[in-house]
């Protein structure tokens, strides 16, 4: 959500900020550009501020010798040169760049006209690869449950876990949910049991597909861990009394998740 300000005399409500472009979620370890794109009207522009969390760290100034200052402050690290009146520049965002964002431009004399606007912004660490998925190891007669427990990989804040039997999403009341877990460093993991059921239905077509799949703020990234269980009947294909199933997994990776 886009908060505006308006400060200054009568003269000076011509001056507006027409776009604050803040991302709502920031990747720790790269670059993000703020935009903040404004309407002078007539007036011309005195200077242009930038802060986080009510403390200034940037300002250009067009007709000072030194345009652009820096206020260095935690997790604000400005690269100058892609800076200037309408954006700038963060590298290297860690966890201290989290925070509220606020754009202030000011109009030259006689108006003196100030607007701003503010927006926030969280940081967030990726998970570094797909969940992993234990247990469904062994021999199981039909009425056995195969218990598998998939636990997402670290990352800010955690994943989300979801269960899928042959395509289809298990409902969360059928599993059991461990909760967060807390990680040094503060990353959280995530973790959540699938007990399934061995039934003639379940292995009707020779195998069943299990996928745990780990999501991360939607469309930021999306993991899965495909597990698929092969009906191998070692005695013959009546003799349903014992039932060995193998277990192969394979990781299926989305495109936007590095």
């Amino acid at each position: 959500m886009l908060t505006l300000y308006f400060t200054g005399s009568s003269w000076g409500k011509s001056v507006r900020v027409t776009e604050l472009r803040v991302p709502p979620q920031a990747v720790f370890g790269q670059s993000v550009t703020l935009v903040c794109s404004y309407d002078l009207g007539t007036e011309e522009l005195y200077v242009v501020k930038w802060y986080k969390d009510d403390l200034e760290f940037y300002r250009y100034e067009p007709k000072d010798d030194n345009q652009s200052v820096y206020f260095p402050q935690p997790g604000i690290d400005i690269d100058l040169s892609k800076s200037g009146k309408h954006m700038v520049h963060l590298k290297n965002v860690a966890l201290d760049s989290a925070g509220t964002y606020k754009c202030q431009v000011s109009t030259d004399a006689p108006t003196y006209s100030c607007v701003q606007a503010v927006k926030e912004m969280n940081v967030i660490i990726l998970p570094s690869e797909g969940p992993t998925i234990s247990g469904g190891e062994g021999n199981y007669d039909f009425g056995d449950n195969v218990t598998l427990n998939c636990t997402s990989a670290k990352s800010k804040p955690a994943a989300k876990l979801s269960w899928l039997v042959n395509g289809k999403p298990v409902d969360d009341n059928e599993t059991i949910d461990h909760g967060t877990i807390h990680i040094t460093d503060n990353l959280e993991a995530t973790s959540k049991t699938l007990q399934l059921p061995v039934t003639e239905r379940l292995l009707s077509k020779g195998k069943v597909a299990i996928k745990c799949e780990a999501s991360f703020y939607g469309t930021v990234a999306m993991i899965s861990r495909d597990i698929t269980i092969i009906e191998i009947d070692s005695a013959s294909s009546c003799n349903f009394s014992n039932i060995f199933l193998l277990i192969i997994m394979f990781i299926s990776l989305w495109p936007g998740f590095r």
